[in-house]
């Protein structure tokens, strides 16, 4: 092969290993889930454009739509690159199917820069189309050509920074820390900054309409949101509203680009070198178990709480595959966002968004649990659990039911147990929380009731997913259970006889919906490990 192939399949190689993920539904077709992917992308943008058209928008809420636009370019941008985080750099198998190759450490940084910018610019085009194709119907005064290049410099270049800041982020880290911490401290920054993007897309329209009061007030937070530096870049190129403030921020924007390129160029050129070495002597994800104060929390656990060895076995499952599981780390912390984007909403200096708050997050929280426990981590190993399969699905379900109250609804409501404590006496904060937690075991027994496998391990269709009805659960659970559950808590705060009966019906419940389960499982003790999905011919059942 001539050094024109080589340089094209490494390209190509580099590419596809963007889109090397493992995929969700290991049935699925990797094509068609790229195509949903760009689809889903582009659609925020094409769905307010269109709905814009009918607007023409002046002065600061022209401001205001720009802003919008300019952080949807930069939030999904930064999205894909944190997402795509462990491929930004050669990782382990690249180095070690590559480098014994007769290639040029040159000739592979230069492949994957290539890769990478092909890659980003395929989203950045995405993300933006249907801006630009349709932008001169939102601001209509002027010429077409120097409304639609101004706008397609700006998200271009908004865009572009949010990149290249994602990946200097990652540069930085791989640059100053030692392997071992480097592979630790990276799946932290990768989680929090998932969760956080994903919240920024539901704030980010509150945060656009807040540029105008901000520049009045002279706040400094001006400064701490990048979408408005941006904002004065294009208001340089298309004055609006001609503020002083908001056209000093455009050089800013200008040379905050500057830094990221140079930063991103500076981790990533001259240590590619280092970053080679540091990605072989990265240790794995170590089966070695934890340490010995975790040994000693999980003992005690075991003895007091699992005391059968299948609850044992599938608790700690679910812990270590939560734990190292890439695509059900990033698949939670999107949930995480959404639910921190509904408590930034809900939350307030009101009495009612502040007893809606824990039991909004709840039901984010163990619908959370439900969708993630569908997704199967290694299908393939499943067969572990068939073939060690006995009559204890009760036991399987039962210590699943365990991790969830103690690994994921008692962590919450200990984490919102300051927030209680500061806006209630301690007397009504240890209420709320008894109630919150209350609600949310028999939530999780009410979602989980038909739940009949071992978490990760059995295969998901996910075509089989209606999305209406699924669309009405969760505005249900959004409005309806939230604004309810919390009049109720209010009410029973100031009842402390109906309080008491409260607590004796819903351990009742409990008890009852535990035994009719025990009936159900009796009749057919079988674990699923396969989804049926839908059948390849379908019959009108007329023999029936």
């Amino acid at each position: 092969m001539n050094s024109e192939g080589v340089w094209g399949a490494l390209v190509r190689h580099f590419f596809d290993r963007f889109f090397d993920k493992e995929s969700l539904s290991p049935q699925g077709d990797p094509e068609a889930n790229i195509v949903q992917t760009l689809g889903f992308l582009a659609a925020p943008g094409a769905f307010v454009c269109i709905l814009f058209q009918l607007l023409t928008f002046q002065g600061w809420d022209l401001v205001s739509v720009r802003c919008f636009f300019i952080s949807l370019s930069m939030i999904v941008m930064s999205f894909i690159v944190v997402f795509e985080w462990d491929a930004l750099f050669p990782d382990r198998r690249d180095y070690q199917v590559l480098t014994p190759l007769p290639l040029r450490l040159s000739t592979l940084f230069l492949a994957k820069t290539v890769a990478i910018g092909i890659f980003l610019g395929i989203f950045l085009l995405d993300v933006n189309f249907f801006s630009i194709l349709l932008w001169g119907g939102i601001e209509g005064h002027g010429s077409l050509l120097g409304i639609v290049g101004a706008h397609v410099v700006t998200v271009v270049l908004s865009g572009l920074f949010a990149a290249l800041a994602m990946a200097a982020v990652q540069g930085v880290l791989i640059t100053i820390l030692p392997a071992e911490a480097f592979r630790r401290v990276s799946v932290c920054i990768q989680t929090l900054l998932m969760a956080a993007l994903v919240m920024l897309i539901f704030l980010s329209p509150m945060i656009a309409n807040q540029l105008r009061d901000l520049l009045r007030q002279h706040s400094p937070l001006v400064y701490c949101w990048p979408p408005y530096w941006f904002a004065g870049f294009y208001e340089g190129l298309r004055p609006a509203v001609k503020n002083p403030g908001l056209l000093a921020l455009g050089p800013l924007s200008v040379r905050a680009l500057a830094a990221a390129a140079a930063l991103f160029l500076l981790t990533y050129l001259p240590g590619y070198r280092s970053h080679a070495r540091k990605m072989l002597e990265a240790p794995q994800p170590s089966p070695a178990g934890p340490g010995r104060i975790s040994r000693a929390i999980s003992g005690l656990i075991d003895r007091h709480i699992l005391r059968h060895p299948v609850q044992q076995a599938v608790f700690h499952f679910i812990n270590q595959t939560i734990t190292r599981s890439m695509k059900h780390r990033l698949f939670l912390a999107a949930y995480a966002g959404v639910g921190g984007a509904f408590a930034v909403f809900t939350f307030g200096t009101d009495h009612s968004g502040s007893l809606k708050l824990p039991l909004t997050l709840s039901f984010i929280l163990v619908s959370a649990m439900r969708a993630a426990f569908n997704f199967p981590s290694e299908l393939r190993g499943n067969w572990a659990f068939q073939l060690s399969e006995t009559n204890n699905t009760g036991e399987c379900l039962a210590a699943m039911r365990k991790w969830i109250v103690m690994c994921a609804i008692l962590p919450l409501f200990a984490v919102l147990a300051p927030v209680e404590f500061l806006c209630f006496p301690w007397t009504a904060a240890l209420f709320h929380l008894a109630f919150g937690i209350t609600l949310s075991v028999l939530l999780m027994e009410l979602m989980f009731f038909d739940f009949r496998k071992v978490p990760f391990t059995c295969s998901y269709l996910p075509g089989k997913i209606n999305l209406v009805g699924l669309v009405v659960i969760y505005c249900f659970g959004f409005t309806f259970y939230s604004g309810t559950m919390a009049s109720l808590e209010e009410w029973l705060a100031v009842t402390p006889i109906a309080a008491a009966a409260f607590f004796a019906a819903a351990a009742i419940a409990y008890v009852l919906l535990d035994r009719w389960r025990e009936r159900l499982l009796g009749g057919e003790p079988v674990l699923d490990f396969e989804d049926p999905g839908d059948p390849e011919v379908r019959t009108l059942e007329l023999h029936a």
